[in-house]
C-alpha cells in the first residue's frame, strides 16, 4: 500500500509538465501550419499574375498589402473584447470555487477561488483601461485623408 502512495506525486509531476510540453508543441505545431498554408496560398496567388507589372500594381492596392501581411491584426477593440470575456470567464470559474468552499465548508478551495477571482477582476479593469484608452487615442488623432 505505501508503495502505491509513493508514486502518486511522481506521476502526477510528471504528468504536468507532460502536458504542459504537449500542449506548447501542439499549439506551435498548428501555427507552423497555419503559416505554411499561409505561404503556399501567396505562392499559388503570385503565379497567377502573368507580368512583373501587373504583381506590383497589385501589391501597391489596399487588397495586395493586406494579402502581404503576417496575420491580420487584432485591434484595440478586439484586444479589449478577449479581455473581457476572458476576465468573465476567469471570475465564474472562482466564483464557483468560492460556491465549492461554501457547500463543501473546505478550505482548499478557498486560495484557488481568491486567485481566480482576481485574476478575472485584474482582466476586466485591464480591458476596461486599454478600451478607455483607446477610445481616447482614436479621438485625438485626425482622420484620415482619402
Amino acid at each position: 500500500m505505501e508503495n502505491e502512495v509513493f508514486w502518486i506525486p511522481i506521476v502526477s509531476i510528471i504528468g504536468s509538465f507532460a502536458m504542459v510540453i504537449s500542449i506548447v508543441w501542439f499549439v506551435s505545431r498548428a501555427r507552423q501550419r497555419t503559416a505554411q498554408y499561409r505561404a503556399e496560398v501567396q505562392l499559388k496567388m503570385i503565379e497567377r499574375f502573368g507580368t512583373a507589372a501587373e504583381f506590383t500594381q497589385f501589391l501597391e492596392s489596399p487588397a495586395g498589402k493586406q494579402f502581404l501581411q503576417e496575420a491580420p491584426r487584432r485591434t484595440a477593440n478586439d484586444r479589449g473584447v478577449r479581455g473581457i470575456s476572458t476576465g468573465i470567464i476567469l471570475l465564474f470559474i472562482g466564483l464557483g470555487f468560492a460556491a465549492g468552499y461554501w457547500a463543501e465548508g473546505d478550505p482548499g478551495f478557498l486560495v484557488p477561488a481568491f486567485i481566480l477571482i482576481g485574476l478575472g477582476v485584474g482582466f476586466l479593469v485591464s480591458s476596461a483601461v486599454s478600451l478607455k484608452l483607446a477610445k481616447n487615442i482614436d479621438s485625438t488623432q485626425p482622420p484620415a485623408v482619402s
